[in-house]
């Protein structure tokens, strides 16, 4: 294990949230030229932002480096800390309404189409901004100001976050991850 094992979970985590919004853009893109998508992959893209997005990640943020960086010297309010903060709670919203939007298409109601696109859109906003945020900011800031073995105390604890998980979530959503990607023509 490496002093920023922390910083590489998170990192890894980025990408396979990226790709999932790289997916929903494209299944939006399907829905604007006036093709169908798959309503299960939509259904199953709101359990993998609340499973994976803010039980598995935004959970190790919120409960364990967040308030690390506080104890190294970081306020709480203020940039950065409070605008990721903020930016979880809006997410949490937004997929929300992306399953309201999701389960309207599953049941082929009209004008559902419209509703998703509306619901992907800000998703598409929000998450790659936020992970920019955190790579290039964030976690610059942990690697200069947490020293190593309080950094290393950081990944333990992001152990025992994942521990709460079923076995075999990561796999899960990275093979989940995949398949709407590829659906979605990425």
């Amino acid at each position: 294990m490496t002093d920023n094992a922390a910083i590489e979970m998170l990192g890894g985590e980025h990408e396979i949230i990226l790709k999932v919004v790289l997916g929903l853009h494209g299944l939006a893109r399907h829905l604007r030229e006036g093709r169908s998508t798959d309503a299960d992959l939509l259904l199953e893209a709101v359990i993998f932002m609340r499973e994976f997005a803010d039980k598995c990640h935004h959970a190790k943020e919120e409960e364990i480096l967040f308030p690390a960086m506080v104890a190294h010297g970081v306020p709480l309010h203020g940039c950065p800390l409070d605008a990721l903060l903020h930016e979880h709670k809006e997410a949490r919203r937004l997929v929300g309404q992306l399953e309201e939007a999701a389960k309207a298409y599953h049941a082929g109601e009209p004008g559902s189409e419209e509703k998703v696109i509306a619901a992907i859109e800000p998703i598409e906003r929000l998450y790659p901004d936020h992970i920019w945020k955190e790579d290039q900011m964030v976690f610059p800031m942990v690697e200069r100001l947490v020293p190593a073995e309080a950094r290393r105390q950081i990944f333990a604890g992001f152990e025992e976050v994942e521990a709460r998980n079923a076995p075999g979530t990561h796999e899960r959503f990275h093979h989940f991850a995949a398949r709407l990607s590829a659906a979605a023509g990425q």
